[in-house]
């Protein structure tokens, strides 16, 4: 059984424990579920920009923030669209990375404390008008109170990511459950706040579905060209790093050996994933009703590895890297399927 533990305090950034969900600040000024008469009444310009910039750029997120509260979802859209353009920053970018991270942090900041606070390069402030992610991230703050520790915790998550120059690799299946779980995960909190639920039991399913969403994508980028096996993992099964990022010859079945040692490696993953997302399952019903759209995520993650383990976890079968292609009759109806799915889980309250 996995052991999660919570604690009712904000978090410290180096004190999170491995398989530990990060604490939430419980306080009296808990956000309350969203109503039509609390639903953000703003200029349709900033809503309109975030929820085309998920829905390009995010596609199985989009479908999940239609299955949110009406007056729920411009704050999902912003909340996701901070998630896509933070997570866009690669540390190929160098220092304009580091820059473009800096500045996220400061509007946090800035639109937490707009008349103190001054950013690294001297400004009283960043202007939160001037770009629609921030602006729809303003409001979800003020309607629903967010936890800005949450917010800092995701881009300095990042922010540490572009320091080692990792670009999203890991050293070790620890490291990436941490990852996820800072980043992945938090962002489930603070769908969940924007529920208007601050539930423990309900963040420990959140943080399961989190971490095993984060791990399933990972999965599915190595059948794109990308690396996204754990470093102990490569070592573990020899795993080939050069046929990953030029898979013609594995997906031609020319080099048997090097596609059985990565396939070997996607299953110690899709076993991790699996067991966090077995324990969301077994627990789902502690999540309040409201919440529910938040564990919308598990739907894909689930659906996907049912796929992966009906190709013995080979990542470079077709009908599995199809899934990515929304041009191919595989994508097509992977995309028809998914929308079907999570209907089915909203409509029952059960993934």
């Amino acid at each position: 059984m996995l052991a999660i533990t919570l604690r009712r305090v904000k978090p410290q950034r180096a004190s999170l424990p491995f398989h530990a969900i990060a604490g939430r600040h419980f306080s009296s000024s808990s956000p309350q579920p969203a109503t039509a008469s609390t639903a953000i009444s703003t200029d349709q310009q900033h809503l309109i920009h975030n929820r085309n910039l998920v829905q390009s750029r995010d596609y199985e997120a989009y479908t999940i923030g239609l299955l949110h509260p009406q007056a729920v979802q411009p704050s999902f859209f912003a909340l996701r669209a901070f998630h896509v353009e933070i997570a866009s920053i690669q540390a190929k970018e160098s220092s304009v990375a580091a820059m473009r991270m800096k500045w996220w942090f400061d509007a946090i900041q800035t639109i937490y404390s707009p008349s103190t606070h001054t950013t690294s390069s001297g400004q009283s402030h960043i202007s939160i008008q001037g770009n629609p992610t921030i602006l729809g991230l303003s409001e979800a703050i003020q309607s629903h109170n967010l936890t800005k520790r949450f917010l800092e915790r995701m881009v300095e998550t990042r922010m540490g990511d572009l320091e080692k120059g990792s670009n999203g690799r890991f050293d070790s299946v620890k490291d990436m459950i941490t990852f996820f779980e800072r980043t992945n995960s938090t962002f489930l909190f603070l769908d969940l706040e924007s529920c208007g639920v601050i539930d423990e039991q309900a963040d420990k399913v959140a943080n399961c579905v989190g971490i095993a969403s984060g791990i399933v994508n990972m999965i599915r980028s190595i059948g794109c060209g990308n690396v996204g096996i754990p470093r102990d993992l490569i070592d573990k099964h020899g795993v080939q790093e050069g046929y990953i990022n030029d898979p013609t010859m594995l997906i031609d079945n020319s080099e048997p050996e090097a596609r059985r040692a990565i396939r070997d490696a996607v299953k110690d993953m899709a076993m991790i994933a699996g067991n966090y997302l077995s324990h969301a399952r077994a627990h789902q019903g502690d999540v309040p009703p409201l919440g529910k759209s938040a564990m919308l995520p598990a739907v894909s993650a689930l659906r996907y590895l049912e796929r992966l383990e009906n190709a013995d976890y080979d990542v470079m079968e077709e009908k599995v890297r199809n899934v990515e292609n929304m041009d191919s009759f595989d994508g097509r109806f992977w995309r028809l399927g998914h929308m079907l799915l999570l209907g089915r889980a909203h409509l029952t309250g059960v993934f």
